[in-house]
Parts: C-alpha cells; sequence; structure tokens
C-alpha cells in the first residue's frame, strides 16, 4: 500500500474514531439497526457495547447535538 492510501485510511479511521466519540448514541443505534449477519453482527455488537461503556466513562460532550440545536436556534426552528 502506497504512503498517501495509508495516510488517508489513517485519517479516515482517526475522523471516524473522532465522530463517534462526540456523536451521543448515533453510532450505537446504527450498530442495532444494521441487517442480521449471523455470528458476526454479535461479536460487532458486543464490540460497541465495550466502546460504549468506555465513551461514557470519558463523558464526553455530545457537539453533534449542541451543533443540531445551535443551527435550529440560528435558522428560527426552535
Amino acid at each position: 500500500m502506497t504512503r498517501p492510501a495509508v495516510t488517508f485510511l489513517a485519517t479516515l479511521w482517526l475522523a471516524l474514531a473522532l465522530a463517534w466519540l462526540f456523536s451521543g448514541e448515533r453510532f450505537l443505534d446504527l450498530v442495532f439497526a444494521m441487517p442480521d449477519a449471523g455470528p458476526v453482527d454479535d461479536w460487532i455488537i458486543a464490540a460497541a457495547l465495550a466502546l460504549e461503556d468506555v465513551r461514557r466513562a470519558l463523558d464526553p460532550p455530545d457537539l453533534f447535538a449542541a451543533l443540531r440545536a445551535a443551527l435550529h436556534r440560528w435558522t428560527g426552528l426552535a
């Protein structure tokens, strides 16, 4: 794999992890909504629940909800 591809993939995974960290429970809802893939989805759900426990222990702010609320206030939708 070329260096630009590795840099891109590392940046992509870091951005995904940061989005998940500050997203509230949005991604966990998506995990439970995925189609049944047999034993694979059980492993994915178990990993997502373990990571949610870590995120809950860190207690980061829900930036997506804050952004949505700010946009609603600024546009008069609140």
